[in-house]
């Protein structure tokens, strides 16, 4: 094959840029797939979004042995994001501004990138907004109002966190109107985009060391 595979859902949904040759687009990751990517001997894999509540997330160890097989693995916007800061020191490439601010623990909770979202067959629209993009697109809020707005979302849960409801939340909270946003911005979009543009470029294979060969490693690798 030798093609790039990217890992991608709704981080991606409404991006304007066309895909790159050379690169194929697979659903949200879920435990086994980057192992299973494997058998298509691809150039690199880029992972932005994973499966949290429907199977089991992608494991460290799996990218650990992808990287040991030589395959560059690249890590943005969600899932990505979180994995690139924990196993950069190992060799995964971190990109954008999320990765940036796992890595520096700026964030540091797993659900500020979570998003309920509608099925493959509906292009994983997004249905929810995340905590980071909420933050990116109020950036230029009155600090007080900025404030507000984090402290209503931050205490949702992901799957009700939407423009309407936090709308309606922060004029209960604070007695006014909500300043204007724009509801269609996405920091997550954007660091999506970021790695598909160093997916179609020339990725550095990694030096990485298998990750201890486990029971569990064993049995995965198994059923890839």
């Amino acid at each position: 094959m030798d093609d790039a595979i990217l890992f991608a859902g709704p981080s991606l949904w409404g991006t304007q840029l066309p895909l790159p040759p050379g690169i194929t687009v697979r659903p949200p990751a879920a435990c086994g797939d980057l192992l299973r990517a494997l058998a298509d001997r691809p150039r690199a894999i880029g992972l932005v979004d994973g499966v949290f509540e429907t199977g089991p997330s992608v494991w460290h160890k799996e990218i650990l042995a992808v990287m040991a097989a030589g395959v560059p693995v690249l890590g943005a916007a969600s899932l990505g994001a979180i994995r690139a800061a924990e196993l950069h020191p190992f060799g995964m490439v971190g990109i954008g501004a999320v990765f940036a601010a796992y890595r520096d623990r700026a964030i540091e909770r797993d659900d500020a990138v979570m998003v309920s979202h509608a099925p493959p067959q509906l292009g994983h629209r997004p249905l929810t907004v995340a905590l980071v993009d909420i933050a990116a697109a109020i950036a230029d809020w009155p600090a007080a109002d900025r404030a507000a707005m984090c402290s209503i979302a931050g205490r949702m849960n992901f799957r009700d966190r939407d423009w309407e409801r936090l709308e309606q939340s922060f004029v209960r909270r604070t007695g006014r109107r909500m300043p204007p946003v724009d509801r269609t911005a996405s920091l997550k979009r954007r660091d999506a985009e970021m790695l598909l543009a160093a997916l179609a470029a020339d990725v550095v294979r990694p030096m990485c060391a298998p990750p201890p060969e486990t029971r569990w490693l064993r049995d995965l690798r198994a059923s890839a």
